[in-house]
């Protein structure tokens, strides 16, 4: 049966506001990319991408500048996105959910995998319990856990549209450390609260939470200020959301005010020097051995479901 007129016409419009926001948050990224950078050293303003202050003659190294980068850049068609990774990190476990719970993907996708099957891969639960067996580690898997298709369908889309432009102003290092931070604390303030939750959106506010502090930090630009009024008005919405039943909205919270935290505290700009990229480097490797462990005690730890 064809759409009336009057329907044809509000597809319309809400398809010329979504090209309209599209091009927006991109025009938003570029002029935020561009920006010229501050020296460590003396403290002048460079292009972005400059591999020397022409000042002082300090370093800034950038990915793939070195011998090792412009290997890895021939070997690959770019860098590996931190945000691809972990979008397909969390449609694996997706699909592992049904396995553990040993149900049908097809028979079950819309009303989602069992709540066996989440406990015992590491569903974030109230934190008396966590503390009283020392399941920590469910801070960290929960992160990777989904309740449903509707679930993981909107937390993958809302990273896949805000996880790029947070990927480009900090850099893969900085991005992926903050991102699993934020995500833990909105857990550990859910468990707090006596709530039992799973899901990556703590993470994902705590990207919001960035650009916010990113904004506001920035707010004597003008590119600044267009990312901090963009990032306020979806946190606001994403806030309101929240209030709907079956959401966690104290996860939701602790991402949000621990992105903004960290947002004012660390360096707001990509690893530009090679101490900077050696540290940020040996940070995220850190995370990683986090999140690897993490999963190594879920695997390892009886979990009684009963």
């Amino acid at each position: 049966m064809p759409l009336s007129p009057k329907w044809r016409f509000k597809l319309n419009q809400l398809r010329n506001r979504w090209e309209g926001w599209k091009a927006g948050a991109r025009q938003t990224e570029q002029a935020l990319t561009t920006e010229q950078k501050m020296c460590p050293s003396c403290r002048a303003l460079v292009p972005r991408g400059k591999a020397t202050c022409p000042y002082c003659g300090q370093r800034l190294k950038v990915f793939g500048t070195g011998p090792t980068g412009k290997l890895v850049r021939r070997a690959l068609p770019g860098e590996v996105p931190v945000t691809g990774v972990l979008i397909l990190a969390n449609l694996v476990m997706f699909v592992v959910e049904y396995a553990a719970g040993g149900t049908s993907m097809l028979a079950h996708l819309m009303s989602g995998p069992s709540m066996a099957a989440t406990v015992r891969l590491g569903m974030s639960l109230p934190l008396s319990y966590e503390l009283a067996t020392h399941q920590y580690w469910r801070w960290v898997t929960a992160c990777f856990l989904h309740g449903g298709l509707l679930h993981i369908g909107l937390n993958m889309f809302a990273l896949y549209q805000i996880g790029p432009m947070v990927e480009s102003l900090y850099g893969g290092a900085k991005f992926f450390t903050l991102y699993m931070l934020t995500g833990i604390f909105g857990y550990v303030v859910s468990g707090y609260f006596g709530n039992a939750s799973l899901g990556a959106s703590g993470a994902i506010f705590g990207l919001l939470g960035l650009m916010i502090a990113y904004g506001v930090r920035r707010s004597h630009t003008a590119a600044g200020q267009q990312l901090r009024g963009m990032a306020v008005s979806w946190a606001v919405f994403a806030v309101a959301m929240s209030f709907m039943p079956g959401i966690d909205i104290f996860a939701h919270l602790g991402g949000l005010a621990s992105g903004f935290g960290l947002g004012m505290v660390v360096g707001d700009d990509p690893p530009l020097t090679e101490q900077q990229i050696r540290t940020w480097g040996l940070i995220r490797w850190a995370m990683i051995a986090v999140v690897a462990a993490s999963f190594y005690l879920m695997a390892t730890t009886p979990v009684r479901l009963g």
